[in-house]
């Protein structure tokens, strides 16, 4: 009988064990994600900085169509 009660005792500290150290390892992972996630990637920039973004028509420059934009596809291969 204290030999079931022995393998039952070991088997519930291995699972608090086990379970205390994932929720560590769970909030580890999350405070890490924190300190290397940027601050905020929308931010207005600082200084001289300018946010610069496609919106449209490119000014004219680069493919026209579809098929020309496939066949620079096919060519630089990116």
């Amino acid at each position: 009988m204290y030999r079931t009660i022995g393998k039952w005792w070991d088997r519930l500290q291995f699972t608090l064990l086990f379970l205390s150290l994932t929720v560590a390892a769970h909030y580890a992972y999350g405070w890490l994600q924190t300190a290397l996630s940027p601050l905020d990637p929308y931010r207005v920039p600082e200084g001289g900085a300018e946010k610069v973004f496609e919106a449209g028509d490119p000014g004219g420059y680069g493919p026209a169509s579809q098929a020309d934009r496939l066949r620079l596809f096919y060519w630089l291969g990116e």
